[in-house]
């Protein structure tokens, strides 16, 4: 399969490139300012802007999946996501590639739900409530298209290994008694999700 990562340079996109190219995949990273340092066999690097429709229709063409894994959680430009998340819908519609999938948060559509902590859920209503918007506007420009996507809401992110064990809700809402879970299990779901149709149209939440 051929796939295009979105966000590569970024903790889950990186953990999808390097899943992906493991699994043998081909493998192409999409990247804006912050290069990808990795030396893979199966990967191709391409620099441009998830903003500039002609550069996300190159990458586009040609491949069988795309993830999209931008973060724009830590300063980055407001809008990015929706955006970004336009162009790549319109590219894949443009050049007939029918796989889409995409993180978003657990939280999502469910901000005052009691099943997030009381801190997080004052978090969202104040320093993540931009963050928040756009989120649910990303998935809403991805859920009135017709491709075969998914949507991935990791509860909290680590940096910790890959462990293959996890929980999913297939319905989108927040897993209870969930804990924070690993970049690189959240990525193998998502090449999982990729991979079959259990997850075709559907948000999915993930946990340990």
């Amino acid at each position: 399969m051929r796939v295009l990562v979105f966000g590569a340079s970024g903790g889950i996109g990186r953990q999808v490139v390097m899943q992906a190219v493991g699994h043998g995949h081909e493998v192409t990273a999409f990247v804006h300012a912050t290069p990808v340092d990795l030396d893979l066999p199966g990967l191709s690097v391409v620099t441009g802007d998830v903003l500039d429709f002609d550069s996300v229709s190159a990458a586009v063409h040609g491949h069988d999946a795309v993830f999209f894994a931008l973060n724009n959680t830590r300063g980055g430009r407001g809008g990015t996501l929706v955006e970004g998340v336009a162009n790549v819908i319109h590219a894949m519609a443009v050049h007939e590639v029918r796989r889409l999938v995409a993180v978003s948060a657990a939280g999502t559509f469910a901000r005052d739900d009691k099943r997030l902590t009381l801190g997080f859920r004052a978090m969202i209503k104040t320093v993540l409530r931009s963050v928040y918007d756009e989120l649910e506007a990303m998935e809403r420009r991805i859920m009135a298209s017709d491709l075969d996507w998914t949507i991935v809401r990791p509860v909290g992110l680590t940096d910790d290994p890959l462990t293959g064990e996890y929980r999913v809700g297939l319905d989108g809402s927040i897993l209870p008694k969930a804990v924070r879970i690993s970049r690189a299990d959240v990525a193998a779901l998502m090449l999982k999700a990729a991979a079959g149709d259990t997850y075709v149209r559907r948000a999915v939440t993930i946990g340990y």
